[in-house]
C-alpha cells in the first residue's frame, strides 16, 4: 500500500510561499510601526490595519463563538440517527482522513445541514480554539438524496474537512490578512488554500472529482453536462488575459482553473496544481 502523503505534501505549492510572506511583511511593518512611535512619527493607515490584525486572533475568540451559535441554532446536526446515510460517509472519510472519535484537536468535527436557499457551498470553520464544525448547505445534499451523486457529495466533505486538516481554519492566519490585502494578495492565498482542499478530497474522494461541475450547472442539472465538451469549449478561452485577471482576483478559482485541475487527476493522480493565474 502507498504511503499518505503528508500535509506538506498536499499543500498547493503556491500556499506556503504566501503565508509565510505575510508573516515576514507584517513582522517587519511591526517593527517599523514600533520604531515610527518611538521616534515620534505618525503611522500610516494601512500600517495601523497592520498592528490591528495583530491582534484579530483574539478579537476573533468572540466572533467565533457568535457565528457558530448563529448558524447552528438554525441548522441541523447530522448524527447516526439523522441523516444516517450523509453522517456516515462523513465519519467514514474523516476516519480515513486521520480524525478519530476521541476527544481532542484531532475529533471528528460535528455536522450541520443548513438550507442553502438554493446555494450550492459548505465551508470548515472553528468555534473555539481549539474545536472546529462543518456546515453543509441542503442544496449540496440534494446533489446525493435527490440525485443519487454521493460521490460528489463525499469530495465536498473531504475538501471542507482538509481545510481543518491542513489548518486553515487556525486564528494564526488572521494575522497576515491585512498587509496581505494590501499587496492584492489576501485572495490568493485563499485560492491556494482552496486549491489545497481540492488535492486532499481528490486523494481521498477521487470519484467525486467531476461532481464539482455541478457548482456550475447547478445541482438539478449538472448530471447532465458534458464533461468532455464542457473542456473543449473552455481551452477557447483558457489563455485569455482577462480570464488570468479575474482568476488572480478570486478567492476561489473560477471554474475553467479549478475544473482542469480536477480533470488532470483522472491521468496523473491526486498531485496536481492548479494555475494561480
Amino acid at each position: 500500500m502507498n504511503k499518505e502523503p503528508s500535509i506538506k505534501e498536499f499543500r498547493h505549492k503556491a500556499e506556503m510561499p504566501l503565508l509565510i510572506l505575510g508573516y515576514v511583511l507584517t513582522v517587519l511593518v511591526a517593527v517599523g510601526a514600533l520604531i515610527v512611535v518611538v521616534s515620534g512619527g505618525e503611522l500610516k493607515p494601512w500600517a495601523s490595519g497592520v498592528l490591528i490584525g495583530l491582534l484579530s486572533p483574539f478579537l476573533a475568540l468572540f466572533m467565533l463563538k457568535y457565528m457558530y451559535y448563529k448558524k447552528v441554532s438554525n441548522s441541523v446536526q447530522l448524527t447516526e440517527k439523522q441523516f444516517p446515510e450523509l453522517y456516515n460517509l462523513y465519519k467514514e472519510a474523516a476516519l480515513n482522513m486521520g480524525f478519530t472519535e476521541e476527544e481532542g484537536k484531532n475529533q471528528i468535527p460535528p455536522l450541520y445541514l443548513s438550507n442553502g436557499d438554493g446555494v450550492l457551498n459548505a465551508f470548515a470553520a472553528k468555534c473555539a480554539l481549539h474545536e472546529k464544525y462543518v456546515v453543509v448547505n441542503s442544496d449540496i445534499a440534494d446533489i446525493a438524496y435527490v440525485h443519487g451523486n454521493f460521490n460528489a457529495l463525499k469530495f465536498v466533505l473531504c475538501h471542507e474537512l482538509a481545510h481543518i486538516k491542513c489548518g486553515h481554519v487556525n486564528l494564526k492566519r488572521l494575522i497576515v490578512a491585512p498587509v496581505l490585502k494590501v499587496l492584492f494578495l489576501s485572495k490568493s492565498l485563499t485560492r491556494a488554500q482552496e486549491y489545497t482542499a481540492d488535492r486532499v478530497a481528490c486523494y481521498y474522494a477521487p470519484n467525486g472529482t467531476m461532481g464539482l461541475v455541478y457548482l456550475y450547472a447547478g445541482k438539478n442539472l449538472g448530471g447532465y453536462v458534458n464533461i468532455d465538451e464542457y473542456f473543449r469549449t473552455v481551452e477557447n478561452n483558457d489563455k485569455h488575459l482577462f480570464l488570468k485577471f479575474i482568476n488572480f482576483r478570486s478567492d476561489h478559482a473560477v471554474g475553467y482553473r479549478r475544473m482542469k485541475a480536477l480533470y488532470d487527476t483522472k491521468e496523473k493522480g491526486w498531485d496536481v496544481h492548479g494555475q494561480m493565474l
